[in-house]
């Protein structure tokens, strides 16, 4: 019960802070134009690793509302159109000072400073990044995290966290 209200307070806190991206600064093109099925969505290097296809069988059936999209890619997702995406086989993150944010206890690290918003699990190896199109609105992240929570904890994690 005590587990439940602290998850409560936790979402709330995650929703004030990734509400707060929206006065970021900065626009800033992706380089992979991973943000839709009609861009360029490629394999992660890790892709093929068994850890990641474990984790996506986990992947939800619809993010944000939209159902699951067809994507011809090893070891990634789509949901919509522009589409959510999820790429797993990424080499884990190094320590680093960019912001954080703890979602259904899986650290995220945030990149908001262009379009997709890119979220990268903290401390997996694989790792698994969302890119979120900045069409479904800042404020609808923690609930595309809430759903990918699944995959990441399916991960194998480190002893590294980068919320203490």
């Amino acid at each position: 019960m005590r587990r439940r209200a602290a998850t409560r307070r936790l979402a709330v806190a995650v929703v004030l802070s990734v509400g707060g991206l929206a006065g970021a600064a900065g626009v800033a093109g992706c380089a992979d134009g991973g943000s839709g099925t009609s861009g360029a969505v490629t394999a992660a290097p890790r892709a093929a690793d068994p850890a990641c296809a474990t984790a996506l069988a986990t992947a939800p059936e619809s993010v944000l509302g939209r159902p699951r999209s067809p994507l011809p890619v090893q070891g990634a997702a789509a949901w919509g159109e522009p589409a959510v995406v999820v790429r797993c086989g990424l080499p884990e993150p190094a320590p680093t000072t960019d912001r954080c944010v703890t979602v259904n206890d899986v650290d995220w690290i945030v990149d908001d400073r262009g379009d997709p918003l890119v979220f990268t699990a903290y401390g997996r190896s694989p790792t698994v990044e969302v890119r979120i199109p900045l069409s479904y609105g800042r404020e609808d992240a923690p609930s595309a995290l809430v759903a990918f929570a699944p995959v990441a904890t399916a991960l194998p994690r480190t002893a590294r966290a980068c919320i203490g």
